[in-house]
């Protein structure tokens, strides 16, 4: 009998994935706020040194800040929504680069400031042009990179952390123990409100914390909202406001050498978020986030305004709240445009005294450094030379945060270059993990030890015709799952161990396209009495799928499943046309975990024996990473 042909019924809504999950528009707007908040102070910062340094008067200055807020807000639309191939469709926040200002610095003392806009809109352009060139470069960042990168991007964060503690750098009583003390409230309030609240309140955990922070510095004296009065309702500066730009070759050569680091900075970005929202970041993906980086800074330019990237500490926030939605990050970016365009509510921002914003930071940032760790526990080490990679790429990282003055003698556009810990970071993890350890790069693709990644014989003790329409290999003829494949399974583990935590059974499922776009995820939400006993997560995952994707689409789709599918799933799974699966544990020893528990009456029906009766093909490959997927189930049955 032929597979029906799905349709999503008229007004039924696409299931989505946490990234295109569309939150209420208050809900929203408050954590969008909490973003702007977060980046608020690194925003403004960049036009502010430039203006000081340059003389402008003050109404130039704040001419500047304005447009970097706006553009900002832009820019932070373009890569959340997407606008065709310019943005990458992730939660990214765009703000003025901390890069691009010691270009624009020689550049405007030279040239003047024309010339620093001339050379943004240049470089701009380059990167929009040269995008898919420097995406095809991600192949060079296996697991050991990713996870070296994104610990680097966390530890670079803290000195800017600690900077916002003391007070703000150049402050005269910078480190007053008032100061510390504010941002140790902060903290506090921070992690309480994270532990002990709920729903909406854990996410905004950090908004409320700097909240309490700046309550009790406006009670203590150490700030005072009266430069809200003050500032005007609607303040519009106009495009070009310092003349036409001009174009002239050394200011470009300069600022596109910073737009490289800048793209260096924006991958490492990238695959943070990819790694804490579970999405895997592909060329296209990444070439499309370097188009936006290039099209804000064009815009930049062109507004009196600089080069864009994202900003590493709304990464923190995404870890740190596990609100990974981009729409929640445009939110933000239409506050952050509103902020430019009423200075009134951007001087309410201001008025957030650093060591608050430094108090919030530390669990921020420091949330980064965790995401890279865990990346890193995933790679093997015995055998290999990734342990090698990781020590040296790491600490020759935090060499230019250790010790700012280190390569102060060294000029022009290498000086550049050695000022960033990222990119530092980043060439050292790529060549040492090419050049190294060929094996070492075989056995990190695969994500684990190729003896615990295979799969193991059927336990069902079936005959070879009743499973004739199955086969148990990712590849033809291989018999091991790809590094795709390995990555989101792990995400179903990271789906059962949320769902523990939500107090449902620990299994979670998702469906993904062929080039691992993830369609729809789910955890259980089966748990009785309160729960509907149907609603296991991979019946969940894949009726949800249906609803998102014609049915074409998932004849090329894979569901991936922490534990072996029961009957029923496994049947859900036939009737919805998807054509693949891979599973971590096996039915039976699930039924070891469970033992006899009355909440999971295991069925003793492995999935081959299921999809043999049909008479549609499917691809099965499990059981695989038995021990890791039975860690959400430790302590839960007994």
């Amino acid at each position: 009998m032929p597979v029906p042909r799905l349709r999503r019924p008229r007004g039924t809504a696409a299931a989505t994935g946490p990234v295109d999950q569309r939150l209420p528009i208050g809900r929203s707007a408050t954590l969008g706020l909490q973003h702007v908040l977060v980046m608020y102070a690194g925003v403004v910062a960049v036009p502010l040194i430039l203006a000081e340094t340059l003389g402008l008067d003050r109404s130039q200055t704040v001419a500047l800040v304005n447009a970097n807020l706006i553009v900002g807000g832009v820019g932070t639309l373009i890569q959340a929504l997407g606008l065709w191939r310019f943005g990458a469709r992730f939660p990214i926040v765009q703000g003025a680069s901390f890069i691009g200002l010691a270009p624009a610095l020689l550049i405007g003392e030279q040239y003047g400031l024309p010339s620093v806009f001339g050379a943004v809109i240049a470089a701009g352009a380059l990167t929009v042009v040269l995008a898919p060139v420097f995406s095809r470069l991600l192949r060079f960042f296996p697991p050991v990179v990713i996870g070296s990168l994104v610990t680097i991007v966390g530890i670079s964060l803290m000195p800017a952390a600690a900077g916002w503690l003391g007070g703000g750098e150049g402050s005269g009583d910078f480190g007053a123990p008032t100061d510390l003390l504010l941002g140790l409230l902060t903290v506090v309030a921070t992690i309480a409100v994270h532990v002990l609240g709920r729903g909406l309140w854990s996410s905004l955990s950090v908004l409320v914390g700097l909240a309490v922070g700046t309550s009790a510095a406006f009670l203590t004296g150490t700030t005072d909202f009266g430069s809200v009065s003050e500032a005007a309702w609607v303040g519009l500066a106009a495009p070009l406001s310092f003349g036409a730009p001009r174009f002239e070759i050394v200011p470009i050569l300069m600022m596109s050498l910073a737009m490289l680091v800048i793209l260096a900075e924006t991958t490492g970005n990238m695959l943070a978020i990819g790694h804490i929202v579970g999405v895997r970041v592909d060329r296209r993906r990444l070439a499309d986030a370097f188009r936006a980086d290039g099209l804000a800074s064009m815009l930049g330019g062109l507004y009196n305004g600089f080069p864009l990237n994202a900003f590493s500490q709304n990464t923190g926030l995404l870890a740190m709240t596990k609100v990974r939605s981009r729409f929640v990050v445009a939110a933000g970016g239409l506050i952050m445009i509103a902020f430019g365009l009423l200075p009134k509510a951007g001087a309410v921002v201001s008025a957030i005294p650093p060591a608050v914003l430094g108090g919030g930071a530390i669990v921020m940032f420091g949330m980064t450094t965790a995401a890279g760790v865990q990346e890193l526990a995933r790679v093997r080490y015995a055998g290999t030379n990734n342990a090698l990679v990781v020590a040296v790429s790491l600490s020759v990282g935090v060499l230019p945060m250790a010790s700012p003055e280190l390569f102060g003698r060294v000029q022009g556009p290498l000086g550049l270059v050695l000022e960033s810990g990222i990119f530092l970071g980043a060439i050292t993890a790529v060549l040492l993990n090419a050049l190294l350890d060929r094996p070492a790069r075989e056995a990190d693709r695969d994500g684990a030890d190729p003896a615990a990644s295979a799969p193991s014989p059927p336990a069902d003790g079936g005959r070879d015709d009743e499973r004739k329409h199955v086969t148990d290999t990712a590849t033809p003829g291989t018999g091991t799952p790809s590094t795709q494949d390995i990555e989101l399974l792990r995400r179903a583990f990271a789906l059962a161990g949320e769902a523990r935590e939500r107090g449902r059974h620990p299994f979670g499922a998702l469906v993904a396209a062929a080039d691992g776009t993830v369609i729809a995820a789910r955890g259980n939400n089966s748990m009785p009495p309160e729960g509907d006993p149907t609603q296991h997560a991979e019946l969940c995952a894949a009726a949800a799928a249906a609803r998102s994707v014609p049915l074409e689409r998932l004849a090329g789709a894979t569901l991936y499943s922490s534990a072996e599918p029961c009957a029923m799933c496994t049947g859900a799974l036939y009737w919805t046309g998807i054509g693949r699966l891979v599973y971590g544990l096996s039915e039976r020893r699930l039924l070891e975990l469970t033992g006899d528990a009355a909440e999971n009456p295991t069925f003793d029906l492995p999935c081959r024996e299921v999809l043999a009766r049909g008479q549609r093909k499917v691809e099965v490959l499990g059981p695989l990473l038995e021990d890791e997927a039975a860690l959400a189930h430790r302590g839960f049955w007994r």
